[in-house]
């Protein structure tokens, strides 16, 4: 692909403008390009800035300023960044400016610089006068444009640089006149949106909602703010060139001219489509998980270890007996309710997760209800820690299990019931049937049924029987009356 001239990345309000400068630094803040304005500003300092520091033009208190920006645009490439400094026009004098500032990357994908573009927003009359002044000397800056992009022409290296800004940049940049309709566009904002600039030029900013299903709060807001010349930030859900719906982060600022005229907007929009889609995913499962501790009446705590500072959701209010909005804090509800014999053991079990012995950690103990009943609860606990290994966080999740203890209280009764007609059944029933059996064989094998003693044998097994079925018949009710009350 052919490289890009200056005129065909920028547009020529910019690079003709006596109002907005332009420059471009690689990442040690050394000028790579700087349009005729920003020159001219600075002839004083050199008759070619190439090379100069940034620093060498910012009124000394405000590099540190300048540095936070463009680490900012480097941290974060999406995004860009406003900042007001101060141009320092000779060692005691300045005048105020405002940049919005962005990252600029290679064929790569690799941050190579930071563009900047900026305008005098010193309303003094010493602004004044520098404006008619640079006014009164516009032949001459219009020669020294010329003469820098023959410069730029020549130099193959940094025409590259230059493409590379409207190429690779990451946000979308689009400027307006001074009635919101779009005379420029990057390619940022093509590659994005899918509309060239053909197709949107003289079209009013916000153009893209019109057909959409955008939230008719957000369009009022936008006309509002476009109609009293003022900045906006919104998240609006568009249509591209093609019919896809996409999100987008706009921020549009309103541009004044050094005798605070408004001239135009200039609008910058990131594609938030993939933030917003996860941040749909992460909603529906606090919605499920929502529902998940509702429907099992779970409690969740959190115990934040540097601020030494305890926070319960609704349910564990509940699960203690008090209101949510209670003037009594977790802390005192939480060792006022608990049960004596159970204090050491929860206090030992939270000071090894807090002290980082133990990652995972859960527990049975009981409360005392306000209204004095006993009440089981189930904790589990995880910890949550720094990168360095340091506990941040204890969180958990508390259980009222006191219905789950009395089944199981129930239960170790029915199996005691059990195991006692088992025995019965296994040695207490089956000895006097063996000897009502003994007593038959023995008849059967004397053929006779004179002897008086047998029968009474005979009969007092047969009673003993009796009695020991009957007591099994007892059990058998008594069992049946506790799986009636659980």
């Amino acid at each position: 692909m052919p490289l890009l001239k200056v005129d065909h990345l920028l547009p020529e309000q910019l690079l003709n403008s006596l109002i907005f400068s332009v420059v471009i630094t690689d990442l040690e803040g050394r000028f790579q390009y700087v349009n005729p304005l920003f020159q001219h500003k600075f002839s004083d300092l050199s008759k070619d800035l190439s090379n100069h520091h940034f620093s060498d033009t910012v009124f000394a208190d405000d590099i540190r300023l300048c540095n936070q920006a463009a680490r900012e645009c480097i941290r974060h490439p999406e995004k860009h960044t406003t900042v007001v400094v101060r141009k320092a026009s000779d060692k005691n004098d300045y005048f105020w400016t405002q940049w919005e500032i962005s990252a600029v990357k290679n064929e790569q994908g690799y941050i190579v610089g930071i563009m900047s573009v900026g305008h005098d927003i010193t309303t003094t009359e010493n602004n004044t006068h520098k404006t008619q002044e640079l006014t009164a000397n516009m032949h001459s800056l219009q020669n020294e444009k010329i003469e820098m992009q023959a410069a730029l022409v020549k130099s193959e290296d940094e025409v590259k640089r230059l493409a590379l800004v409207a190429h690779n940049t990451t946000n979308s940049v689009s400027i307006a006149d001074k009635d919101a309709n779009i005379i420029w566009v990057n390619e940022g904002f093509t590659r994005i949106t899918g509309f060239a600039l053909e197709d949107v030029k003289h079209k009013k900013i916000g153009f893209s909602l019109e057909d959409t299903k955008a939230d008719g709060r957000l369009k009022n807001r936008l006309h509002q703010a476009l109609l009293n010349k003022i900045a906006f930030k919104e998240e609006f859900l568009i249509q591209t060139k093609n019919g896809t719906s996409i999100w987008l982060e706009v921020d549009c600022q309103p541009l004044f001219d050094e005798t605070n005229t408004h001239i135009g907007f200039m609008s910058i929009e990131n594609d938030i489509t993939r933030r917003k889609q996860a941040q749909q995913v992460q909603h529906e499962l606090i919605q499920r998980l929502t529902l998940a501790t509702d429907s099992a009446q779970i409690g969740i705590w959190e115990i934040d270890l540097k601020d030494k500072k305890i926070v319960w959701d609704e349910k564990m209010f509940e699960l203690y007996g008090f209101e949510k909005n209670t003037p009594f804090a977790p802390q005192k509800i939480w060792r006022t309710a608990m049960h004596p014999d159970d204090l050491k053991m929860m206090e030992e079990i939270i000071g090894d997760l807090a002290a980082g012995n133990k990652d995972i950690d859960s527990a049975i103990y009981r409360i005392t209800m306000p209204n004095g009943k006993i009440r089981h609860i189930e904790s589990h606990a995880i910890v949550k820690k720094s990168r360095s290994g340091k506990v941040l966080r204890l969180i958990g999740t508390n259980r009222n299990i006191s219905d789950d203890i009395i089944v199981q209280e129930k239960l170790k009764t029915q199996n005691k019931v059990l195991r006692d007609i088992a025995f019965i059944q296994s040695h207490e029933v089956r000895r006097p049937l063996a000897n009502i059996l003994g007593v038959i064989e023995v008849l059967n094998g004397s053929n006779s049924i004179h002897n008086k003693e047998i029968f009474d044998h005979l009969i007092e097994s047969a009673n003993e029987l009796d009695m020991q079925i009957r007591s099994i018949v007892k059990k058998t009710n008594n069992l049946d009356g506790i799986f009636a009350k659980a």
